[in-house]
């Protein structure tokens, strides 16, 4: 259980979200409470939550609610496949300043694009939507490119880390391999916001800065 102390925080704090955010306090909990569970912290952590969706609402053309909203779709998978919750933040603001889609709808398509990751790991071969997934493709694409998908162990590295390492070298890359690589990573209908996503590697490091 919570002591009377850590309820009293979690209660400013959600006030204090549902303030900035403009959302109602109902809301705002629900909003605090998923990224909580999700990336195993603490109630006393609310506080982390509210200063990074606010960082990032600054320094971004985003809003805390939309990360809130973008966060509620994406949090649980972002953590099965070892993105921070920092990191998955600066993605989905980095998504919504580019392509200016709801909130909602980018939340989802992270989503996706992390499942497929996720469902890669696990070997499967269709994702969530039915389009193929071919982890030898995808392998073989990232070290054309100086990426390697599994570390030195063999175990498949953090999601976010192959991320912000492909946007690093993202402009290094010709567009129909910029494509490819966005295709066989995030499948047919995610293509376009995996590229919005990597397409500015100093933007992505900024934000996450």
């Amino acid at each position: 259980g919570l002591s009377a102390n850590e309820v009293m925080e979690a209660t400013t704090e959600t006030l204090k979200m549902a303030r900035i955010a403009g959302m109602d306090y109902k809301d705002a909990a629900d909003a605090m409470t998923v990224a909580i569970r999700a990336f195993k912290m603490e109630m006393s952590d609310a506080q982390v939550i509210t200063d990074v969706y606010s960082k990032v609402a600054a320094v971004t053309a985003s809003d805390s609610q939309e990360l809130a909203i973008a966060m509620s779709k994406t949090a649980s998978s972002a953590e099965s496949v070892g993105s921070s919750f920092e990191n998955t933040t600066a993605m989905l603001a980095v998504m919504i300043e580019t392509t200016r889609e709801s909130a909602q709808n980018l939340g989802s398509a992270l989503k996706s694009i992390i499942s497929r990751y996720g469902e890669m790991k696990v070997g499967m071969t269709v994702d969530s939507e039915g389009e193929a997934i071919d982890y030898n493709k995808v392998d073989t694409a990232l070290k054309s490119v100086g990426i390697s998908i599994k570390d030195a162990q063999g175990q498949f590295r953090d999601f976010d880390d192959v991320i912000f390492e492909l946007s690093e070298k993202w402009d290094t890359l010709d567009k129909n391999t910029q494509r490819y690589i966005a295709t066989i990573m995030a499948g047919n209908r995610q293509q376009s916001r995996f590229i919005a996503l990597v397409d500015s590697g100093d933007r992505l490091k900024e934000v996450m800065d």
